[in-house]
């Protein structure tokens, strides 16, 4: 009697070999974000509450760095001919859902930011001094709100689960209005109101800018101000095209493998350039990159010169 072994969690060796651009670009990705949260670990300046949105975005990076890590190691390791069937269905809801799931959160986490930075320059206040308890209570209802829609999803059975032997497990939608609802509110709606946001943010400081060129007089605060629309759309700018192809892909029933492939590729990628984009919402981030790479400059030129200058020594023996 023959019986064969499927081993339902092993990726096929064209699936491994698929994979492994985005494994290359985990690894620089997970050494980005080692740096980058050594420096935060040693550095007073960069523990403030001014920094929760955007430690709160950082910390999505690491879930989802650490969701493709377990996945990979799952999926290349895992030899059982019969596995269980929950170990099976956990894998699956584990790998389809939880980047979805935390690429939502990444947007309206933005969002958050955005807010505060705009009441900063239209009303010059310190939310963060003034209303920290609102914005933990906001912060935690952006991390429940899509947990709910996504379990409420599966519940009323707009959700499902598509797990194909040796393959990476997949969400399809049921019906259309699912896909629409969801395209709205992972990603559309957000986008309008950060767009908006911005709009808004631009508007105050050029008028402003030109009230104050009628006195012959630019404020400190006003340069900063203008330096705080300019940093976070630069973000938002480099954000949008990296990130922005794969939530879209993934609320809507899409079966194309190259082309998930292609954008979970881009979407590491945003995820390695992270520590060094968030420099471009606060310059105390931007000083402490160039501050290590002032000491890697210097301790690779004195380690060169040092061993210039350290000749063996020749002994003449005639």
């Amino acid at each position: 009697m023959n019986i064969t072994c499927s081993k339902p969690l092993l990726w096929t060796q064209a699936i491994i070999d698929n994979t492994k651009p985005q494994l290359y670009i985990y690894i620089i990705a997970s050494l980005m974000h080692l740096i980058l949260w050594l420096q935060i670990s040693f550095s007073p300046r960069l523990r403030q509450k001014k920094f929760l949105w955007i430690y709160a975005y950082l910390s999505t990076d690491i879930f989802l760095l650490s969701r493709f890590l377990f996945s990979y190691i799952i999926h290349t390791t895992s030899t059982e001919c019969q596995p269980s069937r929950a170990w099976v269905l956990f894998n699956c809801y584990f790998e389809a859902t939880l980047d979805n799931y935390f690429n939502i959160t990444e947007i309206y986490i933005l969002l958050g930011l955005n807010i505060c930075r705009y009441v900063q320059i239209a009303y010059n206040r310190n939310v963060y001094q003034v209303h920290m308890k609102l914005l933990i209570f906001i912060q935690f209802c952006i991390y429940l709100i899509p947990l709910v829609v996504c379990i409420v999803e599966f519940l009323v059975g707009w959700t499902q689960i598509k797990d194909p032997i040796r393959d990476s497990c997949e969400v399809f939608y049921t019906n259309i209005y699912v896909q629409i609802f969801n395209t709205i509110f992972a990603y559309a709606l957000p986008m309008f109101l950060n767009m908006l946001l911005i709009y808004a943010s631009i508007h105050h400081v050029h008028l402003t800018s030109v009230l104050q060129s009628t006195q012959h007089h630019v404020s400190a605060r006003e340069k900063y101000h203008r330096s705080l629309v300019i940093q976070f759309f630069c973000f938002y700018f480099i954000w949008g095209i990296l990130l922005s192809p794969y939530v879209i892909i993934f609320q809507v029933s899409f079966r194309q493998q190259n082309v998930i492939n292609v954008v979970t590729l881009l979407s590491l990628v945003e995820i390695a350039c992270d520590p060094i984009i968030v420099a471009a919402l606060d310059i105390r981030f931007w000083r402490q990159w160039r501050k290590l790479g002032v000491h890697l400059k210097n301790t690779i030129f004195i380690d060169r010169r040092n061993r210039r200058r350290i000749q063996p020594s020749i002994v003449n023996l005639n």
